[in-house]
C-alpha cells in the first residue's frame, strides 16, 4: 500500500513538473518549424498524399504518421500533439527514474528525471520535435537490456532483448540518429550473450536476429514503396539526400557547436561520476552499461553533426540519468539541485524568447486573417509550415518545406533544380507568398533575388509580423 501511494506522489509531482515547464506552448502553432512541417505532411497523409512523392523530405515516415494520428483531432491536433509529446516527456522520465535507482539512490534518480524534463526546453525541445517522442521507445529499450543485467535469473531474458532492438526500430521511424545507440545496445547485449554461453555461433546468431528486429520497421516502409512502383524515391530520400546536402559556413558552425557545448557541458560532471562508479563497481555493470549509452548517444550527435540546438535533444536523457549517482556526495547533491533550478529558470526564459521570436496563437491567427480576406494559394519561401495546414493549401510545389528552397545546403540535395522549381511555383501565381528576413550566412540569394523580383512586380505587403531578431512579411499578389 505504502510503494502504491509512494508511486502515486511521485508521478503527481512529475505530472505537475512537466505541466508547468512546457505551459507556455500549449496551443501555440508556432513553436517550430520542423513539427508545424510534421503535422502538416501527417495531415496530407491523411488525404492520401504519401512522403517522398507528393509531400518531399528526408525524415522517416514513421513521423508523418505519428502526426497523422495527432491530425485526427481536427481543430484541436495543436493540442493533441502537444498533449502527446507531454506524455512521451513523462514516460521517459519515469523510466529514467526507473533505471537510475539501479545506480543511485531514489532521490537521485528522481531528481536526474526532472532534470530530463527541464533540459527539453533548453534546446528547443518545448514542443513535438522527433526526440521528444523517440526518446521513450530508445529508453524503454535500454531499460529492457538494464532489467537483464541487473535481473539475471528473469525467464525470457532473449525475448526481452528482441523487444529492445524493435523498439530502436520504432526509433528508427521516427528519426534515424538513433541508430547509433540502437547500434551500441545491440553490440553490447550480443557481447553478453556470448560471455554467458561462451559460444561464438551463438552470439553471431543472436546478432543476426537483433539487427532483423531492428531494421523490420523500415524494411517495412521500404517494401510498401516498392510494392507501389517508387522504390528509388524512398532510397533517394532516407539515404542518398543526406549525403548531398552542403556543409554551413565554419562561423555559424563553431557558434551552433558552443551553443550545444554551453548547454551539455554542465552534465559531464555526472557522466564522469557514473564512469568512475563504473570502474570502482565491476561486478555491477549497469554503471559500465549507462555510462556507455551516454557515450553511444554522444558518438551520434558527433557523427550527423548540424548542430542545431535540437540536434543535443538526444543526449538529455542519458546525461540526465548519469547524474542520478551525484546524490551520493553531499557536493553533488548540491550540484544537482543547482543545476535543475539554473536549467529550469533558462528553459523558461527560452520558450518566453522563442514565442517573441515565432509567435504565438494570437500570431497564426492575425495570419490567416489577412490570408482569409482574399482566399487563394500560399507559397512559404521562409516561414511557418503552418500556414500551409489550413484551408488555403494548394499543392504548388511537392517540396513546401521552406528550407528546401532558402537554405544554401539544400541546393543540390533534394532531386529538384531549386531555381527552376521556384519559377515554375512563381508561374503559378500564388496569392500570397511569405518570406523572412535575410539570412547571410545561410540563405540561398540566387533565389532569394527570383522571389524578390517577382515580389517587386507583383505583390504587395499586407502583413508583418516582428520578432526579436527578424520579422516575418506576407505579400498579397495585386
Amino acid at each position: 500500500m505504502f510503494e502504491r501511494h509512494r508511486t502515486f506522489a511521485l508521478n503527481f509531482v512529475l505530472l505537475s513538473f512537466i505541466f508547468v515547464s512546457r505551459f507556455q506552448t500549449f496551443g501555440n502553432p508556432l513553436i517550430h518549424v520542423d513539427e508545424e512541417f510534421y503535422l502538416f505532411g501527417g495531415g496530407r497523409l491523411l488525404h492520401g498524399d504519401l512522403p517522398y512523392l507528393q509531400v518531399w523530405d528526408r525524415k522517416p515516415f514513421g513521423i508523418f504518421l505519428l502526426y497523422a494520428f495527432f491530425h485526427l483531432f481536427g481543430s484541436y491536433r495543436i493540442l493533441a500533439y502537444q498533449t502527446g509529446a507531454m506524455a512521451a516527456v513523462w514516460g521517459t522520465a519515469w523510466l529514467l527514474f526507473r533505471m537510475g535507482q539501479t545506480i543511485a539512490p531514489a532521490a537521485g534518480a528522481f531528481m536526474s528525471a526532472l532534470l530530463y524534463v527541464a533540459l527539453l526546453n533548453l534546446s528547443q525541445g518545448e514542443g513535438g520535435q522527433t526526440p521528444v517522442f523517440y526518446n521513450l521507445p530508445v529508453a524503454a529499450a535500454v531499460a529492457l537490456v538494464l532489467q537483464a543485467l541487473t535481473h539475471p535469473e528473469r525467464k525470457h531474458q532473449d525475448s526481452r532483448l528482441l523487444l529492445a532492438m524493435l523498439l530502436f526500430g520504432l526509433a528508427m521511424q521516427l528519426k534515424y540518429t538513433v541508430v547509433f545507440e540502437g547500434i551500441f545496445v545491440g553490440l553490447y547485449s550480443v557481447a553478453r550473450i556470448g560471455l554467458t554461453y561462451r559460444s561464438t555461433s551463438k552470439a553471431i546468431q543472436k546478432a543476426a536476429l537483433f539487427a532483423i528486429a531492428g531494421l523490420l520497421p523500415t524494411l517495412a516502409v521500404f517494401c510498401f514503396y516498392v510494392a507501389i512502383g517508387h522504390g528509388s524515391a524512398w532510397i533517394f530520400a532516407n539515404l542518398e539526400s543526406i549525403f548531398l546536402r552542403g556543409h554551413a559556413p565554419d562561423e555559424e558552425t563553431r557558434h551552433l557547436q558552443l551553443r550545444m557545448l554551453r548547454a551539455i557541458l554542465p552534465l559531464m560532471v555526472g557522466l564522469i561520476a557514473t564512469a568512475a562508479l563504473a570502474y570502482q563497481k565491476i561486478s555491477q555493470p549497469q554503471y559500465l552499461y549507462l555510462t556507455l549509452w551516454s557515450c553511444a548517444a554522444c558518438l551520434g550527435v558527433l557523427t550527423f553533426g548540424g548542430w542545431y540546438p535540437h540536434y543535443a535533444l538526444p543526449l538529455a536523457a542519458p546525461l540526465a540519468l548519469t547524474c542520478a549517482p551525484l546524490w551520493y556526495w553531499r557536493a553533488g547533491r548540491a550540484w544537482m539541485l543547482a543545476l535543475l533550478c539554473a536549467v529550469s529558470l533558462t528553459g523558461q526564459y527560452s520558450l518566453r524568447k522563442h514565442r517573441l521570436e515565432n509567435g504565438d496563437q494570437q500570431t497564426f491567427q492575425a495570419m490567416l486573417k489577412v490570408m482569409s480576406q482574399k482566399p487563394g494559394c500560399v507559397f512559404v519561401y521562409q516561414g511557418p509550415p503552418a500556414l500551409y495546414d489550413a484551408p488555403y493549401w494548394c499543392p504548388l510545389t511537392n517540396h513546401p518545406f521552406p528550407g528546401h528552397f532558402h537554405e544554401k545546403i539544400e541546393a543540390h540535395a533534394t532531386g529538384m533544380d531549386v531555381m527552376q522549381e521556384t519559377r515554375r511555383v512563381l508561374a503559378e501565381k500564388p496569392a500570397y507568398i511569405v518570406t523572412e528576413d535575410p539570412l547571410p550566412l545561410l540563405e540561398n540569394f540566387s533565389v532569394r533575388n527570383e522571389i524578390f523580383r517577382e515580389i517587386k512586380a507583383s505583390y504587395t505587403p499586407v502583413y508583418r509580423f516582428r520578432g526579436r531578431n527578424h520579422s516575418i512579411y506576407i505579400y498579397r499578389h495585386i
